[in-house]
């Protein structure tokens, strides 16, 4: 079967970082034998799958699935809170969290996090300290 568009950029991120599909499918905890019919072309991933294989290489979902990079309707500032997004979940990635659970943060998890990085040391030790006291509270 030819390869299409996805089966190629897929092959291409992968090779990219180095990676065997053995690889790659511990670290997104999915089937070698399906991976490999996408990369194949036999068989297209469903949306979820999708989206765990497009945060995972950092990309969008138009860039997975088309091969470029479409810059309509965005703007400099959805750029630069995408690019923020994808370096966060890269973060997360280095610090062995698997990529499941980065998939379950919603945006609002993404927009405190990303916040917690701009405050100062200081006030991140006092939100820490805040935060922990309520959470024994609430177990009280």
């Amino acid at each position: 079967m030819a390869k299409n568009r996805l089966s190629l950029k897929l092959l291409e991120l992968r090779q990219e970082r180095n990676l065997t599909q053995k690889e790659l499918c511990a670290k997104l905890n999915i089937s070698r034998t399906n991976y490999s019919y996408f990369e194949n072309g036999r068989r297209v991933p469903d949306v979820d799958t999708l989206l765990l294989i497009a945060a995972f290489y950092g990309v969008s979902l138009d860039e997975l699935v088309t091969g470029t990079h479409s810059a309509v309707n965005e703007s400099k500032e959805d750029t630069t809170a995408y690019d923020l997004g994808i370096t966060l979940v890269r973060h997360l990635q280095s610090k062995h969290i698997p990529i499941e659970n980065i998939m379950k943060l919603s945006k609002a998890d993404f927009d405190f996090l990303t916040d917690y990085k701009k405050l100062t040391a200081e006030n991140q030790a006092e939100l820490n300290y805040l935060m922990n006291y309520k959470i024994r509270k609430q177990s009280e």
